[in-house]
């Protein structure tokens, strides 16, 4: 009878230690916290033998912070997301060859009862692989209010949005203003040359 109760108590026993990570699992990536919510170091691939990553970053309580990087299939830098507080990045796109693509700010939202949402705010600016300004853009929740074109650091196109829509684009050379067109549901209205 005692040989029957040691072998259950060493089998249940030997059960529980099997369920419990080991001391060094606390370094592995992709772990949830006791509300189900991401927490550490987190990693993705694009294939089941985790040779070609995804993405890089860490979660706190389901939370994105510090630096994310996201790769192309080609094991390639594609962009980078780096958070601060409630949510706020600073996030920034690469040419293939490691030069500054577009660099902008978004905002991360999660809450309880709501999908998670990620949309772009202020100025995000464009560049050439040369590092060359290409054009500026100017987001308000999300949405483009503003879009600056530039061909050799000069100034070429301003396009003005209301909804997305666009209600006003000015054509520029050589610095200086030469046409105006005016849109109203996104169809032209007006032309106006000033030259």
């Amino acid at each position: 009878m005692l040989f029957v109760f040691s072998a259950l108590l060493s089998g249940c026993a030997g059960s529980r230690f099997a369920l419990a990570p080991p001391a060094w699992a606390f370094w592995l990536p992709n772990r949830f916290d006791r509300h189900g919510l991401e927490t550490g170091r987190w990693r993705t691939y694009y294939d089941d033998g985790r040779h070609r990553p995804y993405t890089a970053g860490r979660y706190r309580h389901g939370q994105p912070v510090r630096t994310f990087h996201y790769y192309d299939p080609t094991g390639k830098l594609d962009r980078t997301e780096t958070y601060q507080k409630e949510g706020h990045c600073e996030v920034s796109y690469w040419h293939p060859g490691g030069q500054l693509a577009r660099r902008g700010a978004a905002q991360w939202v999660t809450g309880k009862g709501q999908a998670p949402r990620f949309y772009w705010y202020g100025t995000w600016t464009s560049y050439e692989p040369d590092g060359q300004v290409s054009a500026v853009q100017t987001y308000n929740d999300g949405n483009i209010t503003r879009a600056e074109t530039y061909e050799n650091g000069q100034l070429t196109q301003v396009e003005t949005f209301e909804k997305d829509k666009r209600t006003r684009v000015e054509t520029y050379a050589n610095g200086q203003l030469i046409k105006v067109e005016s849109f109203e549901k996104g169809l032209r209205t007006g032309t106006t040359n000033t030259l």
